[in-house]
């Protein structure tokens, strides 16, 4: 009997306890119940966002002018934008606290995601002062009536439409040379051949000759102001020179005054005929070479005596068209008391004056027309690499040529001698400024 029992009792644990037990414990899937909670969305004001600012001032981007171009990539961040009023008539720009109006152009750039790129390019800015740009409240609203705040985005952009104003004041200092400063209201950028002097509102530069010509400053924004260098008191190289057509001569002129303008200012048909010139100061005096084309009534292969200083001069180049002269030639004189070059020579337009080993006169009906004399010239340095020679002829009928440099030829035609010359050397930093400034006066009568 009770081994009936145990056999049904471990046939009912079997049965139904264990398969209970292992329902419970140790299935291979378990399954819980769940629910979903209900989404709640949150809604979010669309915002304005300044990416980034660019400005076609390169290298001052932290400043502009009228001439500039500033633009701004913007980003809108809205996904269910209702109202989009982000456009030139609703975005406001200042100078400061003023109002301004200005070019506005705006182009969107992408719209993706609830994320809106635009570019916004402003140009033609007015006034002066700090450029800032206004978002004003409500020109985003979404479909739930949310609306962008107000937004005042200070650029860092300083707006500047005034050109530099400056003294300027020649110092003397050792060895006979100039310090020329420059002084401006406000910093400038720098200029080559210049140092800036105790500010970067002020220029320097040390002289060694008189010279005078404009220079352009230049204020961060790009305004422009034209200042004159106007050096007198240098006297460290001298460049005396003296031409002589037909007036009677007294004294050199040195370092860029006209010589031989007594033949503009009386409108008469006078040439060159001569011209001496010579280098003091600190420099080798066998630095300046020099040669001419001269243009004689006697023609090719023909050659005269100066009446001055006797030495000969001839048609054609002089020396030659690849030759120099300087002060160990030939055709070195003693000039007002001076040792100086001489090219050409007096004579050329004397009537009844004859060519050498011919006797052949010049015609006085020819000599009156003053046809004959120098026409073309080239001067340089030699071995001199920090200044420049630079000389500008006056042909009459014609007016001033254009200035001419380190061994260039001026001439207009070599059958058109000049009446007039002026030459300067300068610092080769200074010397584009110093032409541009001489080739205002091309083709015209100008005397100072």
């Amino acid at each position: 009997m009770k081994k009936k029992f145990f056999i049904v009792l471990l046939f009912f644990i079997f049965l139904f306890v264990i398969p209970f037990y292992y329902q419970i414990s140790f299935s291979k899937y378990i399954f819980n119940d769940s629910f979903i909670a209900t989404k709640i969305q949150i809604a979010k004001k669309p915002t304005i966002e300044v990416l980034g600012i660019s400005n076609t001032n390169t290298g001052y981007e932290k400043y502009a002018n009228s001439t500039h171009i500033v633009s701004l990539r913007i980003k809108i961040t809205e996904k269910n934008v209702a109202i989009n009023h982000f456009n030139r008539d609703n975005i406001q720009i200042f100078i400061n606290d003023t109002h301004i109006v200005p070019s506005v152009q705006i182009y969107l750039v992408s719209n993706n995601n609830g994320e809106m790129i635009y570019d916004m390019i402003l140009s033609k800015l007015t006034g002066n002062g700090n450029l800032n740009i206004v978002f004003p409240e409500g020109i985003i609203e979404d479909s739930f009536g949310l609306k962008n705040d107000f937004q005042k985005h200070n650029t860092n952009i300083l707006i500047d439409n005034i050109a530099p104003a400056s003294t300027c004041e020649e110092l003397s200092i050792e060895n006979n040379k100039s310090q020329y400063i420059i002084q401006s209201d406000e910093t400038l950028r720098p200029i080559d051949g210049w140092d800036f002097y105790n500010t970067t509102s002020s220029l320097s530069k040390v002289f060694s000759s008189p010279i005078f010509y404009p220079i352009i400053i230049t204020d961060y924004a790009g305004n422009t102001s034209e200042v004159f260098v106007d050096i007198k008191n240098a006297k460290n190289i001298m460049l005396y020179y003296a031409n002589y057509n037909g007036y009677s001569i007294t004294q050199f002129d040195s370092n860029g005054k006209i010589s031989g303008k007594q033949a503009i200012t009386n409108h008469t048909n006078y040439k060159s005929e001569m011209l001496v010139m010579y280098l003091d100061g600190n420099i080798d005096k066998n630095a300046l070479q020099g040669r001419v084309f001269d243009y004689t009534y006697w023609g090719e292969n023909t050659s005269a005596l100066c009446k001055y200083s006797e030495i000969k001069y001839q048609y054609g180049y002089t020396p030659s068209a690849s030759t120099w002269y300087d002060m160990n030639s030939n055709n070195v004189v003693r000039f007002l008391g001076k040792l100086s070059l001489q090219f050409g020579g007096q004579g050329h337009n004397s009537a009844n004056n004859s060519c050498l080993n011919r006797n052949h006169p010049i015609p006085k009906e020819i000599a009156i027309q003053n046809l004959y004399g120098l026409s073309g010239i080239a001067l340089q340095l030699n071995n001199c690499d920090e200044y420049s020679i630079v000389y500008q002829v006056y042909v009459p009928n014609i007016g001033w040529l254009k200035a001419s440099s380190d061994g260039e030829e001026t001439t207009y035609s070599h059958d058109k001698p000049f009446s007039a010359i002026r030459i300067n050397i300068v610092p080769k930093s200074e010397k584009q400024y110093l032409m541009n400034y001489w080739n205002r006066v091309m083709y015209t009568d100008y005397v100072e």
